[in-house]
């Protein structure tokens, strides 16, 4: 005797178009709320904080006074960003940024993640006698590699 066979499916078909309607619902909101800067693919100018694009840039290191939830703060902010603007460099160019310490004490940058000769990864009584109040440093390096990297002071508790 042949028995037919009758697949069932777990869910309805309503269910399903349910599941599909709150997926795609759900994916058009996650674009639109999206912050404008984090574009996946990295082909947005914008950033929040700002955009400084090489292969020459220039940097100053000072305090400002700008509001942090409503109070009077003074943070230290490279270019008048806190936190820090993005830099944009291209692999295979020589990047050259001029920081210029604004500070009445000595600061350093200190790059993550980049190749760049040790006298130039500034940490200060390591490979790097910091930059001086009032002076200005000249980080060159050959752009090795591509990515996304971040830089800070090393500088006390700068």
């Amino acid at each position: 005797m042949a028995r037919s066979s009758v697949i069932t499916h777990p869910r309805s078909r309503r269910q399903l178009l349910k599941g599909g309607a709150a997926l795609g619902i759900g994916s058009a909101t996650a674009l639109v709320l999206r912050p404008a800067w984090a574009d996946p693919w990295g082909q947005t100018s914008v950033y929040a904080k700002g955009v400084e694009e090489g292969p020459e840039i220039a940097l100053a290191i000072r305090r400002d006074s700008l509001p942090i939830d409503g109070q009077a703060a003074h943070p230290i902010t490279i270019n008048g960003s806190s936190p820090e603007p993005m830099i944009r460099l291209k692999e295979a160019q020589d990047a050259m940024l001029k920081v210029t310490n604004l500070l009445d004490e000595p600061t350093s940058i200190h790059w993550h993640g980049l190749i760049l000769p040790p006298e130039m990864d500034g940490v200060p009584g390591v490979s790097f006698a910091g930059i001086a109040p009032g002076e200005t440093f000249t980080y060159r390096f050959p752009v090795r590699q591509s990515g996304t990297y971040w830089y800070h002071s090393h500088s006390g508790l700068q």
